[in-house]
């Protein structure tokens, strides 16, 4: 179930199984990725393909990676890893799974991977075993970040790995682009499947005083400001009005703030959120990046899992992209058809 969101004279929505690529490097913060992927794949319908990837055999310290026999033991074990997980999550999703055994430079093998098996979304931990701080993002995480196309959910450590996961509260930064807006269709059929409430936030921002404004110019912009705000208000109304239509729960929440993309972490820090959804870009749209400034952000410092959905088209270089004119289906993959500004 999504939104009735689409455009008449376009085809509709593609009714392909969605891939979910999840990503794994043999520790349990990685593992805490799988749940996450079973309860997508069920909300979705989709496919699980679990991919580790092994260090090159001649990478390393020079000595030929050991030796060919330590090498081929270390992929038997990387093999049986692979093949214990397969075994548990096709058990927990109730139907077959993949597994890809790769070789190489990890975040290339991935973005490289996903394009191969077309994946609407890749599931990586935020950290791996070298992870030090909480919230850091691991290296790997940080280099598939800088260049996929794909959908991606970013999960963050918890105390202990759980069986399933339970959604209850999700938010959903707005900024009154339709770009923004597209997450919507998908997070509805979140909501309705798992029970959630859906909180949609907008931030409108807060002139700061500076050597640059005089009293009277920091006047009129608060007065503008303020008239943002009540118009922000009745646009996440009608929004709200839409989703319960729909048969979601939606409550509704416009603050102002100096700094965006800090107000949004600090209503992540304060509210029983089980997970953020947001698109990869806003109304300020570069298509030479693969997630804009307050996606970026978020999938840096919050401690709440991110889905971040892809709004921009796998395209040649050189290619043209102009502005989106529809909202994507209820997928987990947006509509190739949403271009760039």
């Amino acid at each position: 179930m999504g939104l009735s969101l689409y455009d008449s004279t376009r085809p509709p929505p593609s009714t392909h199984r969605q891939r979910i690529l999840v990503c794994l490097d043999r520790s349990e913060l990685s593992e805490q990725c799988l749940p996450y992927a079973v309860t997508f794949a069920r909300t979705f319908g989709g496919d699980i393909t679990l991919v580790h990837d092994m260090q090159p055999r001649d990478a390393g310290d020079g000595q030929r990676a050991h030796d060919a026999l330590s090498w081929e033991i270390s992929r038997q074990e990387a093999s049986g890893y692979l093949e214990r997980l397969r075994e548990e999550v096709s058990h927990s999703l109730g139907q077959p799974v993949e597994v890809r055994l790769e070789q190489g430079h990890p975040a290339e093998r991935i973005v490289d991977l996903a394009r191969e098996v077309g994946a609407d979304l890749t599931v990586l931990g935020s950290r791996g075993t070298a992870g030090v701080m909480p919230w850091s993002l691991g290296s790997t995480v940080q280099k598939v970040l800088a260049v996929t196309r794909s959908s991606v959910l970013v999960v963050r450590p918890t105390p202990a790995r759980r069986a399933d996961v339970c959604l209850r509260n999700i938010l959903v930064p707005l900024d009154g682009s339709l770009r923004t807006e597209s997450v919507l269709p998908a997070v509805a059929r979140m909501a309705s499947a798992h029970g959630a409430e859906i909180l949609l936030v907008h931030v409108v921002l807060e002139p700061a005083s500076t050597t640059l404004h005089s009293d009277e110019d920091l006047t009129l912009s608060r007065q503008l400001a303020g008239r943002l705000e009540g118009g922000a208000r009745g646009y996440l109304e009608r929004l709200r009005a839409q989703l319960e239509r729909e048969g979601a729960t939606a409550r509704t929440l416009v603050t102002r703030h100096t700094n965006e993309r800090q107000c949004l972490l600090e209503i992540a820090e304060r509210e029983p959120l089980d997970l953020i959804v947001l698109s990869a870009h806003g109304s300020a749209c570069s298509s030479t990046r693969p997630f804009g400034s307050v996606p970026t952000y978020l999938l840096t410092h919050s401690m709440v899992p991110l889905l971040v959905f892809q709004d921009l088209p796998e395209v040649e270089r050189g290619d043209a992209l102009r502005s989106p004119s529809t909202r994507p289906p209820s997928s987990l993959r947006t509509s190739q058809s949403a271009e760039a500004v």
